[in-house]
């Protein structure tokens, strides 16, 4: 009828009614994202893509242990023949390939014009050492790899070196774990790739100074920095298309955030853990004024820094957009829970509609009592008038929680739901226990009378999922 209807209006898709051949023909020749898009065409495309070429159009090799598991594997990408691939996934242990079987499996997925290249090396070393310096005789990928179509690259336990005046027009997304790189082959690599918008560095601790000041990130939209750890530096003069950052680890000084435009919306902020300390950083310093900013996720250490900067502020910054606040909390003593107070009472919050404390896992209570005649941290009196949902995970009723879960049941007004998530206990066999005793049933029952008749209390164990963070993933363990 469709059909019917345009061609008694005048209008007819010649291209439409091509025969399945020429039109599969047709998808061979464009970018798997391309591809993809034809399907909003009309029914006749519509998941056409998936048969332009034969299949399997993504190739995933794990080598197998033994002597002759690589060669078997090697032999079988021959028999393949360069045929078409989206997908081009290579994973192998020490040991079972050497430089020149590398650069072969490289050079072939590059042949046949892969667009998501992986390559994982698992057990290059111990933990303390990836991403360092480069070891005698460690395999090596070279940038770029020579596919027109790349728009993914993914490189795992690796070394990475890159060519000067490359240009990959069409990679979008760089994901590096535990890569050994230097300050200047990720300029390169960052110059070389003017489409960029996902760039992802893990464990890559070769890194001193991520500087992209000469080279530029005008389309970068998301950054991802964990546990780079002798990195003291992050140059990002210019991201006006920057709507996501993730750091994880000793905090560092960084311009970032005066080169971000109004799309950033997504920030995660964390030490890295409690040993820390609490070294030179402007990086926390500038959480209460980015106020477009609908996700963040900051760390007990970070809420140091926000207080000591807050002090200085005389009048009160507002997180307009806030939706999803987390709280990744390594202590809750009296300090801490100032520093919570501080920031909500400061930083007002007024569309904040879900809250995430992750509690530490210590069994005693960290409360300690003020002797002295010291003023405590006021609690706010409003801006968690729109929350609706809250969850306290490591939950044990110990002082200073149960002061949050008050300030919580008596401020926000419109609680729906509350989780109260229970700790989970380690033993010496390496077995996990809930502590099914940490919260006594006479403690349950004051919780439940304290809170309003529209709020429900939900006590679970440690491995319940429900009510998930945005920033599920965390990068460090409680």
């Amino acid at each position: 009828m469709e059909r019917e209807r345009r061609r008694a209006a005048g209008w007819e898709d010649r291209i439409s009614e091509l025969p399945d051949a020429l039109r599969l023909q047709i998808l061979s020749l464009l970018p798997l994202k391309c591809a993809i898009r034809t399907g909003a065409l009309s029914s006749r495309w519509r998941d056409l893509w998936e048969q332009r070429w034969p299949v399997p159009s993504s190739l995933r090799l794990r080598v197998p242990p033994g002597p002759s598991g690589a060669q078997a594997q090697l032999a079988a990408v021959d028999r393949r023949g360069r045929r078409r691939v989206d997908v081009f996934s290579l994973t192998f242990h020490a040991g079972q390939l050497s430089q020149a079987d590398l650069k072969r499996c490289v050079d072939y997925a590059a042949a046949c014009g892969v667009e998501d290249l992986q390559l994982r090396l698992d057990g290059g070393g111990a933990r303390g050492a990836r991403g360092g310096q480069r070891r005698a005789g460690a395999l090596a990928v070279h940038f770029p790899v020579g596919s027109p179509l790349l728009a993914r690259l993914s490189v795992r336990g690796l070394h990475l070196t890159a060519s000067a005046n490359a240009m990959v027009a069409t990679l979008e997304v760089i994901h590096l774990h535990s890569v050994s790189i230097t300050d200047a082959a990720l300029r390169r690599v960052v110059a070389a790739c003017p489409c960029l918008r996902d760039l992802e560095l893990r464990y890559c601790r070769h890194l001193r100074r991520i500087d992209f000041t000469t080279v530029g990130a005008a389309n970068l939209r998301s950054l991802t920095v964990v546990d780079c750890s002798r990195t003291t530096e992050l140059r990002v003069p210019a991201a006006p298309r920057l709507r996501s950052f993730r750091f994880s680890g000793p905090f560092l000084c960084s311009n970032l955030f005066s080169g971000v435009g109004d799309s950033f919306q997504d920030l995660y902020l964390c030490s890295g853990g409690p040993e820390a300390g609490l070294p030179p950083t402007n990086l926390p310093s500038a959480v209460p004024h980015l106020a477009n900013i609908t996700t963040l996720t900051i760390c007990s250490i970070a809420l140091q820094y926000v207080s000591a900067s807050l002090a200085t502020i005389v009048k009160e910054t507002n997180l307009r957009r806030l939706k999803e606040l987390q709280l990744l909390m390594f202590g809750m003593a009296n300090s801490n829970l100032a520093d919570i107070f501080s920031f909500l009472k400061t930083c007002s919050c007024p569309q904040l509609e879900r809250l995430f404390v992750q509690l530490p896992t210590n069994t005693h209570d960290s409360f300690t009592r003020n002797y002295l005649d010291v003023a405590e941290e006021e609690q706010p009196e409003d801006g968690l008038e729109n929350l609706r949902l809250a969850k306290m995970t490591n939950f044990k009723g110990h002082h200073n929680e149960m002061r949050l879960l008050d300030f919580l049941l008596t401020k926000a007004s419109c609680l729906k739901k509350l989780f109260l998530v229970a700790p989970k206990e380690d033993h010496p066999q390496g077995l996990r226990k809930i502590q099914s005793d940490v919260l006594p049933l006479s403690r349950k029952a004051e919780i439940l009378e304290r809170a309003s008749a529209g709020t429900q209390i939900v006590f679970s164990g440690p491995d319940s999922s429900q009510a998930q963070p945005l920033h599920s993933e965390v990068f460090i363990r409680f």
